[in-house]
């Protein structure tokens, strides 16, 4: 998974809410790049099978060993927010909250109960310098607390900040990430 993908708060696997599996669900297999598997984010992994999983699970690589999409970790969710349900898979991230978003289902975001949602997190992130994003594939959106933001293809080496634009308004930008 990329690095923007990380689930943040200790091992994941201890922190899967009882009774939570991913059962038929593979949607982190389409939605989240793989970068040790050269896959890009909106296609499908080449070993993802539908509605039974892996089929390289015992090999597949530490990205996706340690990757747990936030309503596996949340008990707070509810059976709406599960990606195959909700069509797009919620990360935690160190920078604040991605969801990233099946382009076969690409406003999937914007639906209730899903918007609110992301607009309060832009609400009470904004306050802590936390973002809100939306992927779809390489595209990025941003969840502003008075708007939206269509940020555009990103690169693999780009990240999103958040910026004080001009009259003091928040805004957000992308930003190269320097090389390892």
């Amino acid at each position: 998974m990329n690095s923007e993908a990380t689930s943040i708060g200790g091992p994941p696997a201890a922190r899967v809410v009882p009774g939570r599996e991913c059962g038929a669900c593979t949607l982190c297999c389409k939605v989240v790049a793989v970068v040790e598997l050269d896959k890009p984010a909106g296609t499908w992994c080449a070993h993802a099978r539908s509605k039974s999983g892996c089929g390289i699970y015992e090999m597949r690589p530490p990205g996706c060993r340690t990757f747990y999409c936030h309503w596996m970790l949340d008990r707070n969710f509810g059976p709406e927010w599960k990606p195959d349900k909700a069509k797009f898979a919620l990360m935690q991230t160190p920078q604040g909250v991605t969801a990233f978003v099946d382009p076969g289902h690409p406003a999937a975001w914007r639906r209730s109960p899903y918007y609110e949602s992301l607009k309060r997190w832009a609400i009470e992130g904004a306050r802590e310098g936390r973002i809100v994003a939306i992927r779809v594939g390489t595209r990025a959106h941003v969840v502003l607390p008075d708007r939206d933001v269509d940020i555009g293809i990103m690169a693999p080496d780009e990240s999103l900040q958040f910026a004080i634009g001009p009259n003091g308004i928040l805004d957000v930008r992308k930003v190269s990430q320097p090389a390892a």
